[in-house]
């Protein structure tokens, strides 16, 4: 089977937390009848309000739905993170991303974090996954305690195949079982089988084969270009989406034919959800990762467990995949003694208010989404069911909405209710890395051809320290001299380029010579927040004096208007203590041919 092979997990580094797991156990509730078997159905980029239980016109999800009539449905579910590898170690730990700090693509989950499955594992389960994607492999540990790991690469297996393996290592397998079923086909870039396409049109419903992008044109999606589509363009896209939704739900209906087959089905929790929601250019971006607006974090979560629950039940309270692990460990009568920010689902579903464990990080009903790739480098969101705020420490840009009367966004009240801002930004600035010194040096707009060329010289003696940089796309060429002193950058801008350094001592000053030669270029060089001069001047600045975003960024940003910016931050550091490891020369230009490094 190309693109696929089991293997078999390896525990290490654990003993002790191993030990104080079994001393828990012994005396854990639950003991005295059988352990449930669990089902957790991951569909990745499953956005909520695309599903038939909560609302969607078009039938996407009838299997879904009819298990949804007779379940627990939960209204306001996020994830904590808008891109797979993530937001799967944040279900597997119940813990925030900046917590477990598996934030990158070379990220390993740390030996000190007792996973999900290592708990189920300890408790007499058989641990089992299907995934279909690098980040979750088996060798970035973010599936620790899995004892069979069958795992594909992307678009190498689809919901057939993927069930076909899910249904083979089931019957092979006894009770209790823990089994993860990861789909991928929902995910970029939505290729449906035909007739699934057929399935979910409405009366009035274009043909997908005469609308532009149903002949296999290279439409946008957010990683490589940035332009938005034309409406009939993304109209098209999201027929797609549709189908490859209505794929994965008649494979989600084996899955429940083969419990009522083999009398497993009341014995037997499925927790149905997603790792993240999928943007369709709601706020300016196609596809994932680049922000923490609804589409891209709200998800399903559907939970049927008949010998549990025998009444159907709507729970509108909020919750998150952090929820995930204490509710299936209160499922398995496992004890747990490592600190979790989630709590037991059955608080809700029991009418109780959702109470945080004792130390979590944020209080009350609010919960925490943080993006950690560099399409949205370290952006936070604290949500709860009324309101939400975003900040982006790279840029300090906040966003606050009241999601009661604008569920769609559209309207930012940063500065008209200034008293609530101040409280969630207080609030965010509580989360480790959202605080960030430093300068930037940014570029923003569509791709006119212009070529960029930035020089940056630290002077009176100081040197460059902490330099990185954030890519949305464009040519980028990013050169440090050997001393330490200056850099050399040569790009052509598109949608955002931006370069990010501190110098020592904090002090120093820094000179700019920015120049441009082609295309179209901007007029004006915007210089911390107030301060501008024409472009191609060359300017000798100090922190104090480049001190706060530019004004005009956020609209050059969101708009793709020519800018470019000078700026300085205070502030503390991103902490990137977690362990990492080199990716292959094969697992790099994977990445890079589907758009996600560059």
């Amino acid at each position: 089977m190309k693109g696929r092979d089991f293997n078999i997990s390896r525990a290490v580094g654990k003993l002790a937390a191993f030990l104080a797991v079994a001393v828990l156990l012994s005396c854990a509730p639950g003991e005295e009848g059988p352990k449930p078997n669990v089902i957790l159905i991951v569909i990745d980029a499953l956005r909520q309000d695309h599903v038939g239980c909560y609302g969607y016109g078009r039938p996407t999800s009838p299997v879904m739905d009819a298990l949804a009539a007779e379940s627990i449905v939960f209204e306001n579910t996020i994830s904590h993170a808008p891109w797979t590898k993530t937001s799967f170690a944040t279900m597997m730990t119940s813990l925030y991303p900046s917590q477990h700090g598996v934030t990158g693509w070379e990220s390993i989950m740390p030996d000190s974090i007792v996973t999900l499955p290592e708990m189920l594992r300890e408790s007499g389960y058989s641990t089992i996954a299907v995934i279909n994607m690098l980040g979750i492999s088996e060798r970035f540990k973010v599936l620790d305690g899995v004892d069979i790991i069958s795992s594909a690469a992307k678009y190498e297996r689809d919901a057939v195949e993927t069930t076909d393996d899910a249904l083979k290592l089931l019957r092979d397998t006894g009770s209790p079982f823990f089994i993860i079923i990861h789909y991928f086909d929902v995910h970029w870039p939505y290729r449906p089988p035909p007739k699934y396409v057929d399935l979910i049109r409405l009366e009035g419903d274009p043909d997908p084969l005469h609308m532009r992008g149903g002949r296999g044109q290279n439409l946008s999606r957010g990683k490589a270009e940035h332009e938005i589509p034309d409406p009939e363009s993304i109209a098209h896209q999201i027929m797609m989406y549709d189908g490859c939704i209505r794929f994965v739900d008649d494979n989600v209906a084996r899955i429940m034919a083969f419990l009522e087959e083999e009398g497993l089905r009341d014995e037997t929790a499925v927790l149905i959800t997603a790792d993240h929601g999928e943007a369709f250019w709601e706020h300016g971006f196609g596809s994932h990762g680049y922000d923490l607006h609804e589409e891209s974090i709200r998800i399903p979560l559907i939970v049927s467990y008949p010998a549990r629950y025998s009444d159907p039940l709507r729970v509108n309270g909020q919750v998150g995949l952090i929820d995930l692990l204490p509710t299936i460990l209160d499922y398995a009568g496992a004890g747990d003694e490592s600190h979790r920010e989630g709590a037991s689902l059955d608080d809700l579903i029991e009418g109780r208010a959702r109470t945080p464990r004792t130390g979590s990080l944020l209080p009350g009903d609010l919960l925490l989404a943080e993006s950690t790739l560099k399409k949205a480098p370290d952006s936070k969101c604290v949500r709860s069911n009324e309101m939400k705020a975003i900040v982006e420490p790279v840029t300090m840009r906040f966003k606050v909405y009241d999601l009661e009367n604008d569920p769609e966004e559209n309207t930012n009240l940063w500065g008209a209710r200034s008293a609530l801002g101040d409280s969630l930004m207080g609030l965010v600035a509580g989360v480790p890395g959202s605080r960030v010194s430093g300068w930037r040096v940014a570029m923003t707009g569509p791709e006119s051809g212009a070529r960029y060329h930035v020089e940056a010289r630290v002077i009176d003696g100081g040197r460059l320290t902490n330099v990185d940089r954030v890519v949305a796309g464009g040519e980028f060429d990013l050169k440090i001299a050997a001393d330490g002193t200056a850099f050399e950058l040569t790009t052509r801008p598109s949608q955002q380029q931006m370069v990010l350094f501190d110098v020592s001592p904090p002090e120093a000053r820094v000179r700019f010579d920015i120049r441009a030669e082609g295309g179209v270029v901007p007029a004006t060089l915007f210089m911390g927040r107030n301060t501008r001069a024409p472009f191609g001047r060359v300017a000798t600045l100090s922190n104090a004096e480049a001190r706060g975003l530019p004004d005009t960024y956020d609209e050059h940003h969101r708009e793709l208007i020519p800018g470019t910016f000078i700026w300085w931050l205070p502030g503390g550091e991103i902490d990137r203590g977690a362990e990492k490891t080199d990716l292959t020369d094969e697992e790099v230009q994977r990445l890079k041919s589907l758009g996600y490094i560059q």
